[in-house]
């Protein structure tokens, strides 16, 4: 990932952190060799990185200009969306696009956590793990 954010402010590091109205839902889907495009929908960023985490098994399906006119018209956050644009276009293949994606939106919900104070994902998990 080449792109660098500017961190967000905190109404919109709260915005990124957010789940979107039923109506703002992405539409999208999982492809699988058995099954084929398994349709569902994204409500929010922390779970649009959960969609597109790499998975042996299967392949997100999603349209990657939709997602940027998402990104920029529901979170309402411009640099991401044209990060995501510039990053999936420029990309060599869908794998690749996918995989540039989920570094940007991983990205992005770090920063957002961090204007935020909160802890980074996964810190308590692993605490919990350990208890």
């Amino acid at each position: 990932m080449s792109a660098t954010l500017r961190p967000p402010t905190s109404e919109l590091a709260g915005r990124i952190l957010d789940t979107c109205s039923y109506a703002d839902r992405l539409p999208a889907g999982r492809f699988t060799a058995r099954v084929g495009i398994m349709r569902g929908t994204i409500r929010g960023l922390p779970e649009l990185h959960l969609y597109l985490t790499p998975d042996e098994r299967s392949l997100p399906a999603v349209n990657f200009e939709r997602l940027a006119e998402w990104i920029e018209r529901v979170v309402a956050d411009a640099d991401l969306a044209a990060a995501t644009r510039a990053a999936t276009k420029g990309a060599d293949s869908y794998v690749n696009a996918c995989i540039a994606a989920h570094a940007l939106v991983g990205a992005r919900l770090q920063q957002a956590r961090a204007v935020l104070g909160l802890p980074a994902a996964g810190a308590n998990d692993r605490a919990e793990a350990g208890s």
